[in-house]
């Protein structure tokens, strides 16, 4: 059988005449508690006066323009996957990991999105500070084998 435009028999986008049967078909082995169809048309009412009312109360987006109100209605499921979150082991230029009171822990390197304090994204800080950090390994390793 031929799956109806944009509804994928797999499993991850669905496709309903109603919001609560909708609810009933978004069902995946991952969630721990379905949604109540109540859930899904509070919130669609609460778009939909956004429309009426020329704003949006809960976010200041652009006003949405079109209500949703027409069947079908579709859902697709999508993962949540934080990127970057500037937040990870504090380092210096060359690339060592810093301790709290701001002192170099010996023989400890960091690169890439393990290190904090960025707010780009990319594969670019992965090899730059990767780059670095292998380098300074080096260099050290190199220093203490000769003492």
């Amino acid at each position: 059988m031929c799956a109806a435009p944009y509804v994928d028999p797999d499993g991850w986008f669905f496709s309903a005449n109603t919001l609560a049967e909708l609810t009933r078909k978004i069902v995946s082995k991952y969630q721990k508690q379905p949604m109540p169809s109540a859930a899904l048309e509070q919130t669609v009412a609460r778009y939909n006066s956004f429309v009426d009312a020329g704003k949006d109360a809960d976010f200041g987006k652009p006003t949405p323009k079109y209500k949703i109100q027409t069947a079908p209605f579709y859902a697709a499921w999508s993962t949540p996957c934080i990127h970057d979150c500037v937040s990870g082991l504090r380092i210096n230029a060359k690339a060592q990991v810093i301790d709290l009171h701001g002192q170099v822990i010996p023989g400890l390197y960091c690169g890439g999105e393990s290190a904090g304090g960025f707010n780009q994204h990319g594969l670019a800080k992965c090899l730059v500070f990767g780059r670095i950090a292998g380098r300074e390994a080096a260099r050290s390793s190199a220093n203490s084998t000769k003492s």
